[in-house]
């Protein structure tokens, strides 16, 4: 059906077929494609594409350029799923965006947010709302369910977790929102505190590894207008170290070493960057899975999943004292003190 709907649609005939990453891709041609999800597009699409032309433009070969179809459409109903068919550049042994350590990765992401920041004028409409207002207003339909189970009465034992362990998460989220206010209000900003270009969650999968060696293209459908501390928060948040072991810690470091290599974070970025990471977004994600899940099956293992999260909360809780404390001692002397961390426990 895939090569059936590809020539059809774009008359481009299927010689190979490939995965990268989670996607889906194909060669016609001796060119390459990946195709996305037309529903993982994070941005309004006339933005994403936008956004994808101006980082073109200003050098970045290696973001994905949208194929229209045969019928000048950006997308196309491919194997029951409307998506985009994107080219992949050609790579050599000098051209190419290539990642091969963290500290790599740092560095292109500081290129490519300098590079988004300079087509700021462009991109006002595009914003986020304020993150506070996005945290209360999740927090605002955890409440709801909280409510409706201390009145009703617990059923699971997913249901018994949530009501024990909400008042700790709903401080968590305060005290996110309150960290933001605050960063917002006292801290100047400074040119580096621009928004830019990001992506819906910064991790390890948001650019996709071409070859062996280290060559990454990027997929627009996870663009979005926002400040730069939320891609930094959001890999952060999924490498950060969990037990006893010291191996992420040095992976953050050579991270923000590439980051920094040129600019180093502002007070503004870093307080912004860490209130994010105060903010519980696994907790509420799995939370709104478990209760807006249809299926048995599908409830059962968000189950699975809220247990696992609360067994490695102390860990999270041990990790962002850390972080802090290492930033008020080698960075920030002036970073309000986050004294309400110690001794924090389910």
């Amino acid at each position: 059906m895939l090569e059936r709907n590809l020539y059809d649609q774009y008359k481009l005939y299927c010689d190979e077929r490939f995965t990268v990453g989670p996607y889906e891709g194909f060669r016609a041609n001796n060119q390459a494609y990946i195709i996305l999800p037309k529903d993982e597009c994070m941005a309004e699409e006339v933005e994403m594409m936008a956004f994808c032309d101006f980082m073109r433009q200003a050098g970045d070969e290696s973001v994905l350029e949208l194929v229209p179809n045969r019928f000048n459409q950006s997308s196309a109903l491919i194997d029951g799923v409307e998506a985009y068919v994107f080219k992949v550049p050609e790579f050599n042994e000098f051209r190419g965006v290539r990642i091969q350590s963290e500290w790599d990765l740092g560095e292109q992401l500081f290129t490519w947010h300098k590079r988004g920041q300079q087509g700021r004028q462009h991109w006002k409409k595009a914003s986020f709302p304020p993150w506070q207002e996005l945290w209360a207003t999740r927090l605002e339909q955890l409440e709801d369910w909280y409510q409706a189970l201390v009145n009703q009465g617990p059923q699971t034992t997913t249901d018994e977790a949530f009501l024990c362990t909400y008042p700790y998460f709903m401080g968590m989220t305060e005290n996110a929102i309150q960290f933001a206010v605050d960063t917002q209000l006292d801290v100047k900003k400074e040119l580096h505190d621009e928004p830019t270009i990001c992506h819906r969650r910064f991790g390890e999968t948001s650019w996709l590894y071409m070859s062996e060696r280290g060559h990454i293209v990027k997929p627009p459908t996870a663009f979005l207008y926002d400040h730069p501390a939320r891609d930094l928060a959001e890999w952060i948040r999924e490498n950060r170290p969990m037990g006893e072991t010291r191996q992420n810690w040095e992976r953050i470091a050579s991270f923000f070493g590439g980051y920094e290599e040129w600019q180093v974070l502002t007070p503004y970025t870093w307080q912004m960057m860490y209130a994010r990471l105060i903010f519980p977004l696994h907790y509420f994600e799995v939370i709104e899975n478990y209760y807006q899940a249809q299926l048995p099956h599908e409830q059962r293992e968000y189950g699975k999943q809220f247990q696992q999260l609360l067994d490695r909360e102390t860990s999270n809780a041990d990790f962002l004292g850390e972080l802090a404390e290492e930033a008020k001692l080698s960075r920030y002397p002036q970073m309000p003190l986050l004294d309400w961390l110690k001794g924090q426990t389910l």
